[in-house]
């Protein structure tokens, strides 16, 4: 029955789609051939029956990302090991022989299906003479550097009514993340991207078309229960170092126009890929409970020398002094826990504005040992103003960087409950 539908329906023009309704299924020649839109226009819905296989001719991705390693912010690179999974609809390549092949495959009993190349899978019998061959799609990871194949990948026919395909495959890949800039930092977020896309053979008239095999989503119906979420999701045990990330929100999956990819003549589309997001933001607890509390204490010490007479100079500019040298130490200790890069970021700002805040107070009195040496009676105004412009410095630096943090934290969690830490 599903080799005569099969050639049935090869038969049929291209101004006739099938038209799929919720009594019946019928030919309709006005109805356009138009994809589901049940998950906000992503993705199409899987094949229930061989009459629509038609209708729902798309390549479906599933992601499953297991571990998220150490990033690397200078170069942009992050370790990852991620599992791919395809669904699709197969059609027999032979229309002559369609039955014996349905009727040599029920016969031979147990078979499986094994990757030949990135190609193609063929079908074999427990003794490994081959029984079939089917077309897979050619997976392409586009902002890789560097990867493995974690075993071989998988092939096997989930149904075989509706001829439903599923090629699986774990990688452990390092990806380029070359759009992060750490100006912000440590209160910076970025979104950790994984692109993937089917390239080969989708020329127009080629086997994988790209009008007519459209990259989608896997719907309930593909991945049969086998994860939460049918399309993909970030497995609870992930931990980033150094980073924390919501929870609630997980994995953001968009099908996104490639960039680089052709615009076919007479079409208005492009070529798509896959673009899988992680949301994640710093986790600024060691600048925000050790760095910065030390770093305003001392610009407070620092202010309170200032109480010495001017003539007091030597003492006065000798405090400030070894109060710098510790801060010229904490940023030596600091540095090595920033990002190596060639712009300034926020906490270099900080620490450099701090520090010749210091400088600031000992041309200061300087100064007013000068004015005091020659009689003015000004001295007394101008430390006030010093230590008025430095106090208000520090507190206007403290709270901007703790008002950053909070932001940072909020625009992350947004009112979610649950948050992962490192």
């Amino acid at each position: 029955e599903y080799a005569n539908h099969t050639k049935l329906k090869r038969t049929l023009s291209l101004t006739k789609p099938l038209n799929v309704s919720n009594s019946s299924l019928s030919l309709s020649d006005s109805t356009p051939l138009l994809p589901s839109r049940s998950f906000s226009n992503l993705y199409y819905s899987a094949p229930s029956s061989p009459q629509c296989m038609d209708w729902q001719k798309s390549i479906r991705f599933q992601v499953v990302v297991w571990h998220i390693g150490q990033i690397d912010m200078r170069q942009g690179r992050v370790p990852v090991t991620f599992r791919v999974t395809l669904y699709w609809n197969d059609e027999p390549m032979d229309d002559n022989n369609n039955d014996d092949e349905l009727e040599s495959i029920g016969s031979r009993g147990s078979a499986i299906w094994q990757m030949q190349g990135r190609k193609q899978a063929i079908q074999k019998e427990v003794k490994d003479i081959p029984l079939n061959t089917v077309a897979v799609p050619a997976l392409s990871i586009l902002n890789v550097v560097t990867f493995d194949t974690i075993g071989d990948a998988q092939v096997e026919m989930l149904r075989e009514d509706t001829r439903l395909m599923r090629w699986t495959c774990m990688y452990r890949a390092t990806l380029i993340q070359n759009d992060w800039r750490v100006d912000n930092f440590p209160h910076d977020d970025h979104d950790i991207c994984l692109k993937l896309a089917i390239l080969a053979e989708r020329r127009p008239g080629e086997l994988w078309d790209r009008q007519l095999w459209h990259l989608a989503l896997a719907t309930e119906a593909d991945s049969r229960g086998s994860t939460r979420v049918p399309h993909g999701l970030l497995v609870d045990e992930v931990r980033i170092p150094e980073f924390m990330y919501n929870q609630d929100d997980g994995l953001q999956f968009e099908l996104a126009p490639l960039k680089h990819g052709p615009l076919w003549k007479g079409s208005i589309d492009f070529e798509r890929c896959l673009e899988v997001r992680l949301r994640v933001a710093r986790d600024s607890s060691y600048f925000d409970k050790n760095i910065m509390p030390i770093l305003s204490l001392l610009n407070f010490v620092a202010i309170s020398v200032l109480c010495l007479k001017p003539e007091d100079f030597f003492q006065r500019a000798l405090l400030t002094l070894n109060i710098g040298f510790v801060e010229f130490g904490l940023r030596m200790r600091t540095d090595s826990h920033l990002p190596n890069v060639s712009y300034q970021i926020k906490m270099q700002r900080i620490l450099n504005e701090y520090f010749f805040g210091l400088m600031f107070l000992v041309l200061e009195a300087c100064l007013v040992y000068d004015m005091q040496r020659r009689g003015s009676t000004m001295m007394v105004w101008v430390d006030a103003l010093a230590a008025t412009v430095k106090f208000g410095h520090n507190v206007y630096t403290l709270f901007h960087y703790y008002r950053d943090a909070a932001r940072s934290r909020n625009k992350l969690l947004h009112g979610a409950k649950k948050e992962v830490l490192v």
